[in-house]
């Protein structure tokens, strides 16, 4: 692209803002259609190194780039017109927010001489999101008497507030006069000057290294005493964000030899990286009191897990992640260690020396190992098409180094209970920074549309009818989206809930029935669709989806009650052999 072709100086100032992103790198670009927007828009289409995708519906689009950003670790940038439309960005905002999720949006506004003027499609933009952008700035409208260095500048800012830690979204409001499409209006001979030495580089105007956290020698060293002085430790692995902390934490849990209990985003669990790993961490019954917890990565899904630390805390709670989030609210937290995951790993693991409590662990081994072999055989002998069993058939199935997108509610949770350890090795994500249904659809195409690979969603009705218009997005990836959708025909984790048992305001007030099917919404956006009765037929529809690379929504339609049964029943079943060893 050529920035002297522009016709104006709005859409100069487009091109600058769109070709200094891409400079960084950032160049996947989400542009919802609206002319006050046309400057940015204009400049998106014209310039070769963008990757461009056009979604009508700011909310998805928006989520969409949450999925994006889990997927690579860059912001996706957001480009909306005036008016309500940047609102529509506010749930994945926050989202990002509090997941700590890179995400770069350019509102386009009025011109100041029209706002508050009742002029149409003008709201108050400034500071729209509050507190939850890590960085927000109100772009003036293009003017000669402001340097162009001030674009470039500009956007290198947020840039770096996007991707410094903790990472995060940042809020460009761009105001722009008429005349907003690229006609002739003449650009004062000089203007661009400033620029000759960025349009030769080919570089950024402003290098904003990222500064690498890392804790001092005496720390680690406190750390590794605490380690090695330790005869019953945990190894606990939240969310992991690269291929690179996987890696680095699992040459560190092989020289720790702590009871390793994985969380079902940490990488560890479906490809195995560690031979050994706890299925359930109920320890109550041990000879031996936990005295140490070492967590790596962000906040642990388990319910019991945390509940067992909060009534239990360890002597030496550790927590290690790299950025600076509290995430202690039970308050045990001994020791917050904010620092570069591979760089901590690789300075603490020669220090190691542990000293763990062979017996005590030889116990947890055997009691992890009787209760996996429950649950197999629970879910074998129970030939229903539950929702359990289909976790646990995604997990045995899904193709090797493709995506898997989990849903909030029920899809995490049961997927991190009863999905198989080892198997094919994926990358999964699930949005529980805020842990909402919406916009999951949205997301899981953005995560396989990052990862460049097909993806498996395991979502519930709620959130499937809750994001439907996000359908239209599918057919757009580059790969194929599987949709498994589980219709209980309504919100399924209300039943495990203490109002289930209020019969008079339950079911119509939290099951919430809505008696749909998702048939039609297939044939709406033009997308494959199985039906399954059986187990076998589930597996037999999800493979042809794979073998065919098509995108499809497989619908199981199961019983809530029914499934509520299920679990209890497991659940009793467990906490038996939990108690017998």
């Amino acid at each position: 692209m050529n920035l002297f072709d522009a016709a104006n100086i709005n859409i100069l100032w487009g091109n600058l803002i769109v070709e200094e992103l891409v400079r960084h790198g950032v160049s996947y670009f989400i542009v919802s259609p609206g002319s006050r927007s046309t400057p940015l828009t204009v400049a998106i289409a014209r310039n070769y190194q963008a990757q461009r995708r056009v979604f009508f519906d700011e909310r998805g689009a928006a989520f969409h780039a949450i999925g994006y950003g889990r997927a690579t670790g860059k912001p996706a940038v957001l480009v909306s017109t005036s008016g309500s439309a940047a609102a529509n960005y506010f749930p994945a905002i926050i989202e990002a927010a509090t997941d700590n999720l890179p995400m770069i949006i350019i509102s386009a506004d009025r011109p100041p001489e029209l706002r508050k003027t009742g002029a149409n499609q003008t709201i108050d933009q400034v500071n729209l999101y509050g507190d939850y952008v890590r960085w927000k700035f109100d772009i003036p409208c293009p003017d000669e008497k402001i340097s162009p260095t001030f674009v470039l500048t500009t956007i290198d800012q947020a840039v770096y507030r996007a991707q410094r830690s903790p990472q995060g979204p940042v809020h460009l409001n761009c105001m722009f006069r008429e005349p907003l499409a690229p006609t002739n209006s003449a650009i004062t001979l000089g203007y661009t000057l400033p620029l000759k030495r960025w349009l030769s580089s080919g570089s950024p105007w402003t290098d904003y290294p990222t500064p690498l956290v890392r804790q001092t020698a005496d720390n680690i060293k406190e750390i590794s005493e605490i380690l090695n002085n330790s005869q019953t430790g945990i190894l606990a692995l939240g969310r992991l964000s690269s291929i690179s902390q996987i890696q680095a934490v699992s040459e560190l849990a092989k020289r720790l030899k702590f009871p390793v209990f994985a969380d079902i985003r940490s990488g560890f669990r479906l490809g195995n990286k560690i031979d050994k790993q706890l299925l359930l961490t109920d320890i109550r019954q041990s000879y031996k009191p936990l005295e140490t917890v070492i967590q790596i990565g962000d906040r642990i899904l388990s319910k019991r897990f945390l509940e067992y630390l909060e009534i239990h805390p360890p002597r030496h709670y550790i927590m290690i992640a790299d950025e600076p989030s509290r995430h202690d609210p039970a308050h045990i937290v001994s020791h917050r260690i904010e620092s570069n995951i591979e760089q901590l790993c690789e300075e603490l693991s020669p220090l190691l020396d542990p000293n763990i409590c062979q017996d005590w662990q030889d116990k947890l081994w055997l009691k992890s190992a009787k209760i996996r072999e429950t649950i197999d055989t629970y879910l074998i002998n129970e030939s229903s098409l539950n929702e359990m069993a289909i976790a646990n058939l995604v997990s045995r199935h899904i193709p090797a180094d493709t995506g898997l997108f989990l849903a909030n509610s029920m899809p995490i949770r049961d997927m991190n209970e009863y999905g198989i350890y080892g198997g094919n090795s994926v990358r999964i994500a699930a949005n529980r920074g805020t842990s909402g249904i919406d916009g999951i659809i949205a997301s899981a195409t953005g995560f396989g549309q990052g990862l460049n690979t097909p993806t498996t969603l395991l979502i519930g009705d709620l959130a499937f009818l809750h994001d439907l218009n996000s359908l239209s997005m599918v057919n757009a990836l580059n790969h194929p989206l599987w949709i498994i959708a589980i219709n209980n025909n309504g919100g399924g984790i209300f039943s495990f809930l203490p109002i289930a048992k209020f019969n008079d305001v339950f079911e119509n007030y939290f099951g919430t029935p809505h008696h749909l099917n998702f048939d039609h919404a297939a044939q709406l956006f033009n997308i494959k669709y199985f039906s399954p009765k059986t187990q076998e037929e589930f597996v037999r529809d999800y493979q042809q989806a794979i073998a065919s690379q098509t995108s499809a929504i497989i619908e199981v339609q199961t019983n809530r009650k029914h499934n509520q049964e299920l679990h209890q029943d497991l659940a009793e079943k467990i906490q038996e052999i939990s108690w017998r060893f």
